[in-house]
């Protein structure tokens, strides 16, 4: 009996299961660049790149989820706080408030449903995804690529690509280089770049604001349908420009060309110019709203 009793201890201290409603911290080995799947429907996730090869998790699951699984060895981990199949059919606590500790090296793939996401420190590949919970990157990731609902999105630096998609949130990026894409429907777009070799932003009642340096053959594109369109860039910067608006100004702060009428019958303008030797190519589009470039 007394050595049964002591196997069954050790089974129970040994598993990555956490009851619901109660405190998590587990910690596994992992290597240097392991790819991590978070599963968390509700609450928050608090992800954290360190300089160990371990993954770390602790925090409090809410009282009616069924248990956090977590799962998979060295290269590949499952983090999924599990909810029960009939979670719809009243209200529950499904909160839970997870923070995370992994390898910096680490790439992650996080979803969540109302859940935020903070993000910092880790290096590898993102892909993160919430439908109304704001997410939040920092650091110096190879690639992001983010989408949410209704939920902001802020992200401050990206090596290579990074991707935000929104519907009514908030998108602000910064310190991000290469390959930038944004588009939201109703929420603004601010953009705060390096050196880029393809952009392409959109937002239909929102803003969008760039600022920014673009690379010899690099491409830019930006399009709105009643929010303004600002592009702030090197005074030197050598590119060729080709701006139309349906009923919005066109103001181009770099002088010289003046954008004109498109039709003796409808108030659309365009503008085509260049400047330097005209090494990367800018393409903008509006219905109403302005469109504005400034020299900095």
């Amino acid at each position: 009996m007394k050595t049964k009793l002591l196997l069954l201890m050790a089974i129970a201290l040994a598993s990555s299961a956490a009851w619901a409603g109660e405190s998590v911290d587990v910690t596994k080995s992992a290597s240097a660049t392991p790819t991590v799947q978070v599963e968390n429907l509700a609450g928050s996730l608090k992800i954290h790149g360190w300089d160990r090869e371990e993954i770390k998790v602790t925090g409090v699951l809410g009282d009616d989820t069924d248990g956090l699984d977590f799962s998979g060895s060295n290269d590949n981990f499952d983090i999924e706080v599990e909810i029960p199949d009939s979670y719809g059919r009243r209200r529950r606590d499904l909160d839970s408030d997870l923070e995370i500790w992994l390898p910096v090296g680490s790439s992650l793939d996080v979803e969540t449903v109302s859940a935020s996401i903070r993000v910092s420190g880790v290096n590898g590949r993102l892909e993160l995804e919430s439908v109304s919970g704001e997410v939040t990157v920092d650091g110096a990731p190879t690639s992001t690529d983010v989408e949410t609902v209704s939920g902001s999105i802020e992200l401050s630096g990206s090596e290579t690509l990074a991707i935000a998609e929104s519907v009514s949130g908030r998108i602000e990026l910064s310190g991000v280089a290469g390959r930038v894409e944004a588009a939201t429907v109703s929420g603004s777009v601010t953009v705060e770049a390096s050196d880029i070799e393809q952009g392409e932003f959109e937002s239909v009642s929102g803003s969008v604001h760039f600022t920014g340096a673009l690379l010899p053959g690099a491409r830019l594109g930006a399009e709105s349908h009643s929010g303004s369109v600002v592009l702030n860039l090197p005074a030197d910067t050598s590119a060729r420009f080709q701006i139309e608006t349906f009923s919005g100004s066109i103001n181009n702060g770099f002088g010289g060309a003046e954008a004109e009428r498109t039709s003796r019958y409808a108030p659309g303008k365009r503008l085509d110019f260049t400047l330097g030797s005209g090494d990367a190519q800018v393409r903008i589009e509006s219905f109403s709203g302005s469109v504005t470039l400034n020299p900095k």
